[in-house]
């Protein structure tokens, strides 16, 4: 009779020591986090798995579990971004080689770490004969504007305005005078002047003319004196291709970047996921162990 009411106490603790868990509000919170796991709503996820230690800071068999599901579902979603990155990277990589093809890869090896992708159909080119704009695209993807002045007066221009006919405008920055990015000299009475403008330093420019749909763009190099002149179109399409190229190059990159930070992100999270296998919700009574003499 008295192992009948043994045996009857410690059902009735293992009872009631599973319906306090269960019924715990923590526990509940954990539950609603793992389908929303389960659900594919990883955003919604993290919140209620947050959420568990704010309900009960005691509440260490939820929270330890809820840390393992937030691993699971940092896991989740870095694959997806992998899947994501590994499908649209061949496509970006193709329409590169595309782009590519219109260009020619200019690089002196002797003097060169790195080489310069200049449009095919560009007229100007390496020119120092005449005012234009030269473009070119770094093997590392940056865009970089060169405003050439030729002619009998000294400008001393250190900025470039481009504006369309209804006033919208984009400036260079100024690049003050070096002796390299931006430089001058005389040859035959004739003054020579070359600055180079390179990646955010010209990007409002470049964005103007890409977008500007063939209206007329007005160009004026910003020095002692004014000059300025109308933009051709085979400076507009030099300028608009390179764009191209430079921000698939940039697109490419970044990608690149996202799958490597993915891969490893993975890695890690499988190792962590693997190491802590074991935290999940138990739901035995403390009372019903001592009971039964468990340590």
């Amino acid at each position: 009779m008295k192992r009948i009411f043994f045996i009857s106490i410690i059902g009735l603790a293992l009872f009631s020591g599973a319906c306090s868990k269960k019924n715990n509000p923590a526990a509940e919170q954990y539950q609603k986090a793992e389908e929303l796991y389960r659900q594919g709503d990883y955003a919604r996820a993290k919140v209620a798995i947050d959420s568990i230690a704010k309900i009960d800071p005691r509440a260490f068999d939820e929270i330890r579990a809820g840390m393992q599901l937030m691993r699971r579902v940092d896991l989740s979603i870095n694959e997806r971004n992998l899947a994501y990155v590994d499908s649209l990277l061949p496509i970006r990589q193709a329409f590169q080689k595309d782009l590519l093809s219109k260009f020619k890869l200019q690089k002196d090896e002797k003097y060169q770490e790195e080489g310069n992708y200049v449009f095919k159909k560009d007229r100007n080119a390496g020119s120092v004969n005449r005012s234009c704009l030269r473009i070119q695209v770094t093997e590392d993807g940056q865009m970089q504007l060169m405003s050439v002045y030729s002619g009998a007066t000294k400008l001393n221009h250190e900025s470039v305005k481009v504006e369309l006919p209804d006033g919208t405008f984009a400036l260079t920055s100024v690049i003050p005078y070096d002796g390299a990015n931006n430089y001058r000299f005389v040859n035959a009475g004739n003054t020579t002047e070359v600055v180079t403008y390179k990646g955010k330093q010209m990007r409002s420019v470049a964005d103007l003319v890409y977008n500007s749909n063939g209206a007329k763009i007005k160009v004026s190099y910003e020095g002692k004196r004014p000059f300025s002149f109308i933009m051709d179109n085979n400076t507009r399409e030099a300028i608009s291709a390179s764009y191209e190229l430079a921000l698939v190059m940039s697109e490419i990159k970044q990608l690149q970047r996202e799958k490597a930070i993915a891969t490893k992100t993975i890695e890690i999270l499988k190792k962590q996921i693997a190491d802590h296998e074991h935290d999940c919700l138990l739901y035995t009574s403390d009372a019903a162990d001592d009971l039964i003499g468990v340590d």
